[in-house]
């Protein structure tokens, strides 16, 4: 045993015995129904444009981490860039929170809240440089057990309407379990 194994030893021997012989719990995780209104989410998808099933984009996996307070994304096309987004209901200032990192070197920041079966979270951060001006949200909602719906929008300010700008399809990949 090293010496910093020992001090870690004794350092938690110490909190059980000033805990009264009582082990220190682990935090019981994020089990609020807040918490858990993006888990129709979770799974092993297949995601498409809408209306086009037979043409997979990427592949998508949505896992729950970290006591059940996190879900990550990870977005896989067979070409093009990969990304990753960590996903987390903050219960001091309510809202849905989405940062998206991709390949391509930039993150997008999300926050948002759930409602009317949507999951709506707008974008917090600067445009990228190609985008056209106005402000973004991206959607989603679930169809049924089997199937999610997302799509982004972008606000036009001279129709002052929402424009949809992708809308995607995620079909649950075949033998991958419902959460």
């Amino acid at each position: 045993m090293t010496t910093q194994q020992l001090r870690a030893a004794v350092t938690r021997l110490r909190g059980y015995v000033m805990n009264g012989g009582v082990a220190p719990t682990r935090p019981a995780g994020c089990t609020s129904p807040e918490s858990r209104q993006f888990d129709f989410w979770i799974g092993e998808w297949d995601v498409s444009p809408s209306g086009q099933d037979n043409m997979v984009l990427a592949e998508s996996s949505i896992t729950l981490h970290d006591q059940g307070c996190v879900i990550i994304e990870n977005w896989r096309p067979p070409t093009g860039s990969h990304g990753r987004s960590i996903n987390i209901y903050d219960s001091v200032d309510q809202q849905w929170h989405q940062t998206y990192a991709g390949a391509g070197g930039r993150r997008a920041v999300y926050a948002g809240a759930f409602a009317d079966g949507v999951m709506s979270l707008r974008n917090m951060g600067a445009p990228a440089a190609n985008a056209p001006p106005g402000d973004r949200r991206m959607n989603f909602r679930a169809v049924d057990q089997n199937t999610v719906r997302q799509w982004g929008e972008r606000f036009d300010q001279a129709t002052n309407a929402w424009v949809v700008t992708f809308d995607f399809t995620y079909r649950r990949r075949p033998n991958t379990s419902v959460r």
